[in-house]
């Protein structure tokens, strides 16, 4: 019982993470629905541009955005 509950606990934590990352696109106005779900998506899977993208200040999370728009084949 007690690794289904640690599991759940883990599914819910990473919930609330792809969320904030979400959310946090939501701040660079450029983006359209779908770019910060592409965005959401390629950070959520990788979990060191996420911690890249997090250490970097506001102004060049943009920055940051559009070059991993660029690696996936998406324009802005």
């Amino acid at each position: 019982m007690g690794s289904i509950a640690q599991r759940i606990g883990s599914e819910f934590e990473a919930g609330k993470k792809h969320k904030q990352v979400y959310d946090t696109l939501g701040m660079i106005e450029c983006l359209t629905v779908e770019a910060r779900v592409e965005v959401a998506e390629y950070l959520c899977n990788n979990s060191k541009d996420m911690d890249l993208f997090y250490s970097l200040p506001d102004d060049v999370k943009k920055v940051y955005v559009k070059r991993i728009m660029r690696k996936l084949g998406c324009g802005l």
